[in-house]
């Protein structure tokens, strides 16, 4: 090692060790001291108060030579507790005070009247936004900190252009600049500039990153691997200036200038474990600083730079033998963020906000994609294990909000149904098609029996909307609406299932009737809905497995059009003992839902029979058809009279 790389790493490791941990140590004496001051002023506001009230009340029954004295040791208990020296007023403070007991001043009155004004005085109008001091105080120093960023960054490019100095002063100039910038932040926060310490801090953090990234990019007075450990140290210690200042904005600073180091830094050739490695690192400093401070972008900006630089690469540099590296970086990153949510929800007495909620699914879809992704040619039979592992930890994660911060309905109710629609999500993935609405409506009756256990009803309104999901998948993507190949009815790939299904849903009704003995107006609702769908589930499936055996029969027959009509025939008379069924289910059960369903059913029959039977079908299995019905119709009829 030469003298001009010696001189080099000791500034930087001067940068990057004694600033900020002399900043540290500055910060936590001030806080300290800070903490003193704050007692102390609430102490003395205290006493005031006390003297004000002990004025009010003694001016009302001593004369102004008693109030005078009981005045007097009251300032010098004050003056005692402040360490400041008495000084006696040329006048008196309090103002007129009455002679006796019996007389009460007009300046007296006024002091009683003003200190009970809160109570019943309308608040003043919030004043207007001062635009000026904004521009003044904010605008005009963070358009300074930006001017001063360019203007360093102007002064290494010009000075490597004109080849001024040397290599090692250029270098040095700029990281004295940053460190000087730094130290002077310190200082105007210890002396109570929080805005002026963070410009300046967030300058010299800008102008430490420039400074080591021109050591090796344009001077080469680095390696490019000593460079990356010296940015990745000085990313972890502007996370931690950003913590002690609590500023928003030296926490951005340094992800950006962290997300913007692998692009200065790219080489022909693809360093992958340590551009992983790099970026892991920086997502943990901003995962420990998430978890102490409820700073807003600087998450997601973190999150979503990752995530952008590591598809990037995936486009351009990655290979199958790259696989254990590329999953490794993903799940690392995955676990960071779900870490840092919960340890926000134990450390942080406070509701997340919507960013957080966003990021919580986005961590969860985003790393369960790029484990699809990646294991996508060898390994795609470990999907639906990972769909159930990803929802095994949000399902804890749920766990532990719901005993940290149970208050917290928005993030609860992200995570369960995060975790819900993980389970759901591994049903198609490893099942067959035709039996992904059974799987989801068995986590449906699930959930909802659950959330009945607990007495929650967000719970119930979850599984509704699984249960409405498992029907609506089913009759969307699972019917049947062609001619199939000769089969037996009920027990075949379609109607076995889909029957499945609907008993499942009537269980839930069932049991949920017999749980809630006085329902509320919406949980009614729900109940005959769902009871509803489920009924009207089984009547269409059996209706088109009906129609199905006779049309499949007709495959290969001499006649396929007789085969047809005795297929309307046949769904006819379902349709009418169908609905026979469920008015004699209505009047056991006392139910006039189930009643009004038959009704509409025998309805639905009486129209198909004029619409369909009368100009398709053949004229004996009309007449059929027609009598049948008349029969049911009849002995529904005879039912009514005897039992309304």
């Amino acid at each position: 090692m030469n003298f001009e790389e010696l001189i080099i790493i000791s500034l930087i490791g001067l940068t990057l060790l004694v600033v900020p941990l002399t900043g540290l140590i500055l910060a936590i004496i001030a806080l300290v001291k800070l903490r003193r001051l704050r007692a102390l002023t609430k102490r003395v506001a205290e006493l005031e108060s006390q003297l004000l009230s002990a004025r009010i009340g003694l001016g009302k029954e001593l004369g102004s030579a008693q109030v005078g004295t009981v005045i007097g040791y009251a300032d010098r208990q004050i003056a005692e507790q402040t360490g400041e020296a008495l000084e006696t007023p040329e006048a008196p403070v309090a103002g007129p005070i009455v002679a006796s007991a019996g007389e009460t001043s007009s300046s007296s009155a006024g002091v009683e009247s003003e200190s009970s004004a809160p109570a019943g005085v309308t608040p003043s109008p919030a004043e207007p936004f001062a635009w000026e001091t904004f521009i003044g105080q904010k605008a005009f120093g963070w358009v300074a900190v930006l001017l001063f960023v360019f203007a360093v960054a102007f002064f290494l490019r010009y000075a490597y252009q004109n080849n001024w100095i040397g290599p090692v002063g250029r270098v040095s100039i700029g990281a004295l600049t940053g460190i000087g910038l730094a130290l002077l932040g310190v200082y105007y926060y210890l002396h109570d500039w929080p805005r002026f310490s963070r410009m300046l801090t967030t300058a010299g953090v800008v102008a430490m990153y420039l400074a080591t990234y021109s050591s090796f990019a344009f001077y080469r007075l680095l390696p490019q691997q000593h460079a990356t450990w010296f940015l990745t140290a000085l990313i972890l210690e502007s996370m931690v200036l950003a913590v002690v200042y609590r500023s928003t904005i030296i926490a951005i600073a340094a992800v950006i200038g962290g997300l913007m180091t692998p692009i200065l830094m790219s080489t022909e050739h693809d360093q992958y474990q340590a551009f992983f490695i790099y970026l892991i690192v920086l997502n943990l400093g901003v995962a420990v600083s998430l978890t102490l401070r409820s700073w807003i972008v600087v998450g997601t900006l973190a999150y979503a730079g990752t995530q952008w630089l590591f598809w990037n690469w995936y486009a351009l540099n990655y290979h199958p033998e790259k696989f254990g590296w590329a999953l490794g970086f993903q799940s690392g990153l995955f676990g960071l963020f779900v870490g840092q949510m919960v340890g926000s929800t134990a450390t942080q007495r406070r509701r997340a906000n919507w960013e957080e909620l966003v990021r919580c699914v986005a961590n969860a879809s985003i790393g369960f994609g790029s484990f699809y992704i990646l294991t996508a040619d060898d390994y795609r039979i470990w999907s639906g294990t990972a769909a159930l592992t990803v929802a095994a930890l949000y399902a804890l994660v749920t766990r532990c909000i719901l005993a940290w911060r149970a208050d917290d309905q928005r993030l609860l109710l992200t995570t369960l149904a995060t975790a819900m629609g993980f389970v759901a999500w591994a049903i198609p993935i490893q099942a067959e098609a035709r039996w992904v609405p059974l799987g989801w409506t068995v986590m449906g009756a699930v959930l909802y029996w659950f959330g009945h256990r607990v007495a929650a009803p967000l719970m119930r309104w979850m599984a509704a909307v699984l249960l409405l999901l498992a029907v609506g998948r089913l009759i969307v993507f699972e019917l049947p609406l062609y001619t199939r190949d000769p089969f037996w009815p009920v027990f075949n790939r379609f109607a076995l299932p889909s029957l499945s299904v609907a008993t499942v849903i009537l269980v839930v009704v069932r049991l949920t009737r017999a749980k809630l003995r006085d329902p509320s107006g919406v949980e009614r609702f729900l109940i005959g809905a769902v009871s509803t769908v489920g009924l009207l589930l089984i009547w269409l499936v059996l209706s088109i497995d009906c129609f199905g055996y006779f049309d499949s029969q007709s495959i290969g027959s001499e006649n396929p059009q007789e085969w047809r009509w005795r297929g309307q025939l046949a769904l006819s008379l379902l349709w009418a003992a169908y609905a026979s069924l469920l008015l004699g289910a209505g009047f056991r059960l006392k139910l006039s839902r189930l009643r009004w369903l038959a009704i509409a059913l025998f309805a639905v029959t009486v129209v198909k029979l004029f619409l369909v039977d009368m100009a398709h079908v053949q004229q004996l299995y009309r007449i059929l058809a027609f009598f049948g019905l008349a029969v049911v119709l009849a002995l529904v009829a005879r039912v009514y009279q005897r039992l309304r």
